[in-house]
């Protein structure tokens, strides 16, 4: 009999998640500090006091825009991001119990990204910088509830029969995603910018922004607190889970909906960034083990450490081609698979 995954987390895994936590400091710092302006410490450390607590003198108005109106928001877009991410890659490798399953399985992913393309081609991103979040969430959501309500027959949900639709959903989007990129290539501007979002990127980012997945990123994660326990019964198995007065269906749907959120949210603001909701869950796991009150939070952590150090990257070498979205994919691909090789022979999940 499968042990509970409450009882199975790593001695280590405190330290673990205050180590995370630390890296994550770190390259909140970093991101604030980079830039083609050269700015020191203390004119950096000024202006968040300023900002952030009212002390000292005044700040310089051009180092204060440069840092309170470009890089912090910036930096903390890219953070919340990636948290959001990690939460949402946890609560789908858990609902699926299956650690390939990300927020791209589903559908939920593309059909975020197909929402924010078709706010951008129709014109309505340039006239409200909520269209594209909002375009974003909605067709998430759609998305997820079109996947599911395929997959469900008379109050039962097959997770297979929801693996098998998001894969088609997933097609389909990518499809209708291509076919407005195509339309657009007349518009060499609107062309470029969607192409550009679609391998993700987080110039420009604003306060707006920041308060978009800010909002999203703490109702989605907290929210999601509440049903980990559930979460965790429903890993053993869902029989087991009914037993213990688990409502399976409720917890599922309000769970894969909260994914459909992070996911969405994510997206709006910072465009496709893939790999992130896979390898974060993936290698907290190890460390912290399978419990999903301590495991979505420091999978949320590794999230937002690697979009802001993946960000700080882009910015030292990307030379203004490389591309986020880029980057992940490209270092994430080849480690998952290693993780995958290594582990392939010994691997037991749940």
């Amino acid at each position: 009999m499968n042990d509970h995954p409450s009882r199975r987390r790593h001695p280590a895994g405190f330290i673990v998640f205050i180590t995370t936590a630390l890296i994550l400091l770190a390259g909140l710092f970093l991101s604030v500090r980079l830039g083609p302006w050269d700015i020191g410490l203390s004119d950096i450390t000024q202006v968040l006091a300023a900002k952030l607590l009212g002390l000292g003198s005044a700040p310089d108005p051009a180092t204060e825009a440069i840092i309170w109106y470009g890089r912090v928001p910036r930096t903390l877009t890219g953070a919340l991001v990636g948290f959001a991410l990690g939460c949402a890659g946890t609560i789908m490798q858990g609902i699926f119990k299956n650690p390939m399953a990300s927020p791209g399985v589903i559908g939920t992913s593309s059909g975020a990204a197909l929402g924010a393309v078709s706010a951008i081609y129709f014109g309505l991103a340039t006239t409200n910088i909520y269209a594209v979040p909002a375009f974003a969430v909605t067709f998430a959501f759609l998305s997820m509830l079109i996947v599911l309500l395929i997959a469900t027959t008379g109050g039962l949900t097959s997770r297979y029969t929801l693996l098998l639709a998001g894969i088609a959903f997933n097609a389909i989007f990518s499809a209708m995603t291509s076919l407005l990129i195509v339309l657009s290539t007349d518009q060499f501007d609107m062309a470029r910018k969607i192409v550009g979002w679609l391998m993700g990127d987080l110039t420009n980012r604003s306060w707006e922004h920041v308060q978009i997945v800010l909002i999203i990123a703490l109702l989605g994660s907290l929210a999601s607190l509440l049903y980990a326990r559930d979460l965790n019964i429903i890993m053993l198995s869902e029989e087991i889970a009914a037993n213990l007065g688990v409502n399976v269906f409720w917890s599922r749907s309000v769970l894969l909906f909260l994914a459909a959120m992070l996911t969405g949210g994510a997206i709006a603001v910072a465009g496709a960034i893939g790999f992130v909701g896979l390898v974060a869950p993936h290698i907290m796991r190890s460390f912290i083990g399978s419990d999903n009150r301590m495991l979505i939070p420091a999978a949320g952590m590794l999230g937002a450490a690697l979009v802001v150090y993946s960000d700080c990257v882009v910015r030292l070498w990307g030379g203004g081609g490389l591309r986020i979205g880029v980057l992940t994919a490209l270092l994430g691909g080849p480690f998952f698979l290693h993780l995958i090789i290594r582990d392939r022979k010994k691997f037991v999940y749940f």
